[in-house]
């Protein structure tokens, strides 16, 4: 069984893009990021590496049951922006918090091309996997090229499953153990594929179901240090499920802890750091 007192935080790009670029609010920015970070540790939240949660939270493997921090917590980030490279993993590395990076294995060196062209944005090569690994992000599968798992046959399941870990290996020359559904969309037959594949576990994002679909806090471009502190909350993701019912109470809540604002880059900016 997973442990519920894992707070498993997921990010996906860290960069100064523009609201017109990144309109679903998907890059945090690097001072956001630092702050974030800073807090965590400041509040007696305790990073943990993949192994350790692993070994912790799914019930597989050596070690199985290992008792954990209190305040546990995993930092994951999904698709492998250029921008985490660049700004997230520095500041991780200089407070020595691990983490885990999920990686479309057909993609690499490529761009987030399941967005439309103007919200497109540069992903990591090999070299620069080869480097954040080797600084402390463990390297974990997200499919292929982004498809939905649940609308593939079961041979581009397959190659979402099994062979993009292989491919993975290849590149960063290190076990990829875990698995992030793309879109957080899974259902039985798509879990029960990735558990026959060999990962150790699997991340979701909001819909959970157990150690092969873990659910996560997702952190984006609007969230405050006072909205990131709430997130924190264990009864957090049980308030969001109730909210998603209520659209209108769930926009009243946002309005009421506040938001970020969403800066207008210059033009040079506004193409994520000119990339």
């Amino acid at each position: 069984m997973s442990t519920p007192r894992v707070r498993v935080l997921m990010y996906h790009g860290v960069d100064r893009v523009s609201a017109a670029r990144d309109p679903h609010g998907m890059f945090v920015t690097p001072r956001a990021f630092r702050d974030q970070v800073e807090h965590l540790l400041e509040a007696g939240y305790v990073p943990i590496d993949e192994a350790t949660y692993l070994a912790a939270g799914t019930g597989t493997g050596t070690g199985a049951g290992t008792p954990l921090p209190r305040r546990a917590v995993l930092l994951t980030f999904d698709d492998g922006y250029v921008g985490v490279g660049e700004h997230a993993a520095p500041v991780l590395a200089s407070f020595g918090v691990p983490s885990v990076l999920y990686v479309p294995a057909g993609l690499v060196g490529g761009s987030s091309d399941w967005l439309p062209a103007r919200h497109r944005h540069p992903l990591m090569g090999a070299s620069e996997l080869r480097e954040v690994a080797a600084g402390g992000m463990a390297i974990g599968a997200h499919g292929f090229d982004h498809a939905d798992l649940t609308t593939l046959g079961a041979a581009d399941l397959h190659r979402h499953v099994g062979a993009a870990r292989t491919e993975l290996e290849r590149v960063v020359g290190r076990p990829v153990r875990s698995y992030a559904f793309p879109y957080g969309t899974h259902d039985a037959r798509v879990r029960a594929a990735v558990r026959a594949a060999g990962y150790d576990g699997a991340f979701a994002v909001h819909d959970a179901a157990g150690p092969f679909a873990t659910g996560r806090v997702d952190v984006n471009a609007t969230d405050t240090l006072r909205s990131f502190r709430i997130k924190l909350h264990r009864h957090y993701p049980r308030a969001r499920r109730a909210t998603e019912r209520f659209p209108l109470l769930r926009r009243a809540a946002h309005d009421l802890v506040g938001r970020a604002p969403r800066e207008e880059l210059s033009a040079p900016e506004a193409t994520g750091g000119g990339r």
